[in-house]
């Protein structure tokens, strides 16, 4: 009798199972890393009842262990630790943040969470090309051809790669202020008399509070604090400048460069192949705006280029030639 009711209980079993479909049996995928808050969303225990047991919320840039995600596709939300609540394993909307590289177990708040990568974009600007088109912001008014941004290359901004790792940890609402480019209302950076003083000469557009923008974008997914972060960009700047690549912007004034020229004078300076990691980009009037330098490795103060464009993947110019625009 015993052996007659197991036997009915494995065949309904079978066909229970036969009958459900698969993606109920994998309601959810398994996943390894970090999920960094930034915004302070429900923790769900059950995403189908709407359950959130002692009301938990996220604490925007902390970041939580990883567990998986609801569906193989189309997934709608993550299941992640929480250290101290009961059950830990709670269930949030993909939108409440983002998956980085370190992981506090949301028992601590990280410098910076970012993305997996040691490639970066180093944007250097030819100042009187950008002043062409905005000759109403301060640093543009300002510009005169016995001027430091008028014969050397600036600091736009050093962009953690890919292009999609950005606002690493910031809040809804400073994005928001980012956004729409009221960066005056942006909170001061903590920089030293040093890096504060070198910053604005090597970016004109601190008069515009331009560090405070690359910093929210950019700098929070760099992994180090805003200091750091400016010290090492303008340290990478800094070897650009005292090398014989400013001097051919300004050997050329007025003239046309080609993007050959530029890379032939990086393969010169940084070693053959260094050219091929950079792009050169023009305005609509013709004019070189901006170089685009591709970086791999371990960015620090005293970093070698000749080894970060080494490592870097090439890059494709979005100009062959542009005018030297003159202050």
């Amino acid at each position: 009798m015993t052996l007659i009711y197991k036997n009915i209980h494995y065949s309904w079993f079978i066909l229970v199972a036969f009958f459900i479909p698969i993606s109920t049996l994998q309601a959810s995928e398994k996943l390894t890393g970090c999920f960094e808050a930034v915004q302070s969303c429900e923790a769900l225990r059950s995403i189908r009842k709407n359950t959130n047991p002692g009301n938990i919320s996220l604490k925007v840039g902390k970041a939580y262990r990883l567990v998986a995600k609801n569906k193989a596709n189309a997934a709608t939300h993550y299941q992640l630790i929480i250290k101290g609540v009961e059950p830990e394993r709670r269930w949030v909307a993909l939108d409440c943040g983002r998956v980085v590289e370190s992981c506090s177990d949301g028992s601590s708040t990280p410098t910076a969470g970012r993305i997996a990568s040691n490639e970066y974009l180093l944007a250097l600007s030819w100042q009187p090309s950008f002043c062409e088109t905005h000759q109403r912001k301060p640093e543009c008014k300002r510009l005169t051809s016995t001027r430091f941004d008028a014969g050397h290359l600036t600091l736009h901004g050093l962009w953690p790669q890919p292009r999609n790792n950005a606002y690493c940890g910031v809040s809804v609402k400073d994005k928001s202020i980012d956004r729409k480019k009221r960066w005056d209302l942006l909170k001061p950076l903590k920089l030293s008399a040093g890096v504060s003083k070198e910053l604005v000469k090597v970016m004109p557009g601190f008069a515009s509070n331009l560090q405070r923008h690359e910093w929210i974008k950019h700098g929070t997914c760099y992994g180090k604090n805003a200091n750091d972060y400016y010290a090492d960009s303008l340290a990478l700047t800094r070897e650009i400048n005292a090398s014989s690549i400013s001097a051919l912007f300004r050997d050329n004034v007025g003239k046309k460069l080609s993007s050959q020229q530029i890379r032939q004078r990086f393969d010169k300076v940084f070693g053959t192949g260094s050219g091929s990691k950079v792009n050169m980009r023009c305005d609509r009037k013709g004019n070189i705006s901006e170089l685009w330098i591709n970086l791999k490795g371990n960015i620090k103060g005293d970093v070698s280029l000749r080894r970060l464009l080494g490592k870097a993947k090439p890059a494709k110019s979005q100009c062959q030639a542009g005018v030297v625009d003159p202050a």
